[in-house]
């Protein structure tokens, strides 16, 4: 059995130093990046193991990750189904190229760390009003902070927020425009006190490997 980390360019740059070994498996100017599968059980350590070996690939190679678990027969196998997607997954990876994915969540400050309780309603009527406020306050946090993000990315997802959040979204960034986006973040706190900012990254850009 097989596991998948990556696909990535053939030929590129020496694969990094780990446990088990990575090897590839070169399908016509592409290549899978895989180890043999481990019967680990699933946990935070495994995850986050598996994650840090798709970021020591990010360090020096362009790449469209492949999400933890995704595991076929043998390298034949593995080899049959990237040709088969062959030309999907180039066009994505060429679409990523050159660039990471930073990701920023929003929430009113100081509810960063904590789902507050729903409010107790009265009536429908009050628990549609607050419902109402609450998407006016998330749709102030986009127009306020995505489109001076969105200028700076190749390319953005917003995502559902997740209570007490306003608002999430990934962006992907050149590599050399990372401190530059990092700076605009800063200064988009400094200019919205009321709100929590929370910028990560760089990451393997998952949120835009789909071909």
């Amino acid at each position: 059995m097989i596991e998948l980390y990556a696909i990535t360019d053939n030929p590129g740059p020496p694969l990094p130093d780990v446990a088990p070994p990575l090897e590839l498996v070169p399908i016509d100017g592409l290549a899978a990046v895989c180890t043999p599968a481990a019967d680990a059980e699933v946990s935070a350590a495994t995850l986050w193991r598996y994650e840090e070996v798709v970021e020591a690939l990010m360090a020096d190679r362009d790449l469209l990750p492949v999400r933890y678990g995704t595991r076929l027969d043998d390298e034949r196998a593995v080899a049959r189904a990237v040709n088969e997607r062959r030309d999907e997954l180039a066009a994505a990876l060429d679409r990523v190229r050159g660039a990471v994915e930073l990701s920023v969540r929003v929430a009113a400050a100081g509810t960063e760390q904590a789902s507050p309780a729903a409010p107790h309603t009265s009536s429908g009527a009050e628990y549609l009003r607050l419902r109402s406020r609450a998407k006016a306050s998330r749709d102030r946090a986009a127009r306020a902070l995505h489109e001076p993000l969105s200028a700076l990315a190749r390319a953005s997802v917003e995502g559902r927020p997740r209570p007490p959040e306003l608002f999430r979204a990934t962006y992907l960034v050149e590599r050399d425009a990372v401190e530059s986006f990092a700076e605009e973040v800063a200064g988009l706190q400094e200019a919205n006190a009321g709100l929590g900012i929370l910028c990560t990254g760089p990451w393997p850009p998952y949120s835009f490997a789909e071909p």
